[in-house]
């Protein structure tokens, strides 16, 4: 029997997948080449999030609320990719952390929890979330803890 981390593995695929979301047109699009790539690897999909960091607040029930806040908003973001995903057939997770760098919080969770690969936006300027995709993507390319995909901005015209 295999560890789960050579099973993710096995024969060079790649099946554990962490896509980062922000709320902006390109983690949209993070996710949009996530949904296909991990439909034709048969691969398991994480959708994560760094939400707004609230420590600034100074009650706990304003911290509660803005927190349910924020993730209502970004459930209603997500509902669509969920409903394509399981059409699809493919396993879709969600997992959001409040607070932190995001840089640091996106690699820690992705070694910790062995994803085989990150794929990311170009940019990001989403206020559902803290930072913008753009200055993480910099950031995780530095330290690198997997390997990153980079979904390219879609160009209209």
């Amino acid at each position: 029997m295999m560890a789960p981390d050579q099973e993710r593995t096995s024969g060079g695929r790649l099946r554990h997948l962490l896509v980062c979301f922000d709320g902006s047109p390109e983690s949209e699009e993070a996710i949009e080449l996530a949904l296909d790539l991990g439909k034709t690897l048969n691969a398991e999909l994480t959708i994560f999030s760094v939400l707004v960091d609230l420590s600034h607040l100074e009650t706990t029930d304003a911290k509660e609320r803005e927190e349910r806040i924020a993730r209502e908003l970004l459930d209603t973001h997500l509902e669509g990719v969920k409903q394509r995903a399981e059409r699809g057939g493919m396993r879709i997770y969600e997992a959001s952390i409040t607070g932190g760098d995001p840089a640091e919080v996106i690699a820690g969770y992705a070694a910790e929890h062995g994803f085989d690969l990150v794929i990311i936006g170009a940019h990001g300027r989403g206020r559902l979330t803290h930072g913008g995709l753009g200055h993480v993507l910099e950031r995780l390319l530095h330290e690198p803890k997997c390997p990153i995909l980079v979904a390219p901005e879609r160009r209209s015209g």
